[in-house]
């Protein structure tokens, strides 16, 4: 476990950053929560008070999809099965919706029973697939939204909590989709 927190850590430093597009901001409180539903792209990775590329070190050969879908994990109200491609690996679970405010378009969320496929591939998407499999698997909040882009995003991963001011915004994925 030390291990792994310490390679994160090196990793997040080692990765170039670069400031926050305007894109990304919240326009609207339209939508519910169908409009989680469908197949995001990875965009951005937030890292407390910086936003990186999801692979800052390579490029991905194709992009890092989420696709959540209608379909309800067996023996489950409220646990919808996720699956997607990660830098180099398949992957599939659940993602739990604990709530949903429809006015503020956020809610808390849980992944469950994450999983991939096994290959192996270059350390350095290797190293990308580990830090997105760990933020994910990290998710305890997200946010939906439609941008004056028409694009929509979906913020998904540990929000900040408190009010007090401080360079740590939280550690989450920003995904768009049309």
């Amino acid at each position: 476990m030390k291990i792994l927190l310490v390679s994160l850590i090196l990793m997040a430093g080692a990765f170039a950053c670069h400031p926050i597009d305007s894109d990304a901001v919240p326009n609207t409180n339209s939508g519910s929560l169908s409009n989680l539903k469908g197949t995001w792209t990875l965009k951005y990775v937030f890292l407390s008070d910086a936003i990186d590329q999801p692979c800052s070190s390579s490029k991905t050969p194709q992009g890092i999809t989420l696709n959540i879908t209608d379909e309800l994990v067996e023996n489950s109200t409220n646990t919808y099965v996720i699956n997607g491609q990660s830098a180099v690996n398949s992957y599939f679970g659940g993602i739990n919706i604990v709530s949903f405010d429809e006015k503020s378009q956020t809610g808390k969320a849980n992944i469950t029973q994450l999983g991939s496929t096994k290959m192996a591939g270059p350390e350095d998407l290797m190293n990308c697939e580990l830090r997105y499999f760990t933020l994910l698997n990290a998710t305890k909040d997200f946010k939906v939204f439609k941008d004056t882009d028409g694009m929509y995003y979906l913020h998904i991963g540990d929000f900040k909590q408190d009010i007090q001011p401080s360079r740590d915004g939280g550690l989450y994925l920003i995904f768009t989709k049309k």
